[in-house]
């Protein structure tokens, strides 16, 4: 189960344009479910939601519900990210994260959902 751990996380990076790195040819869609190579968000829209994900992990026990949105007006972008959970996994703080996505263009946000955990280093990871 580790490696769909590690292989999760590296998705979601390269997704979100965090990571570079080659990837075997079957895992050329990232954790959003888009190649990492298609320019659905730029460096700002990553830049906004990343932040919008780990202010919600700063938080030791966030409501169920609390909501961070991010907006760029030159990207056309915009989304949210929502706590849909809390819980534990081997004695670690988890959140389940609930991500809608506008894309300018797009009629219909996309939405994902991703349970991030909080390691004993303090490290929040993909579970």
């Amino acid at each position: 189960m580790a490696w769909r751990a590690r292989f999760l996380a590296l998705a979601w990076l390269a997704a979100s344009g965090l990571v570079v790195s080659a990837v075997r040819a079957d895992a050329q869609v990232g954790a959003f479910g888009w190649s990492p190579d298609e320019p659905r968000l730029n460096n700002d829209d990553r830049k906004m939601l990343w932040d919008s994900m780990t202010s919600l992990n700063r938080i030791p026990s966030p409501p169920v519900g609390e909501t961070k949105t991010w907006s760029n007006t030159a990207s056309g972008n915009s989304g949210k990210v929502r706590v849909a959970g809390v819980s534990q996994d081997r004695g670690m703080p988890c959140h389940r994260l609930h991500y809608t996505i506008d894309f300018r263009g797009e009629p219909v946000p996309q939405n994902y959902e991703f349970t991030w955990c909080r390691t004993p280093d303090g490290a929040w990871k993909i579970a």
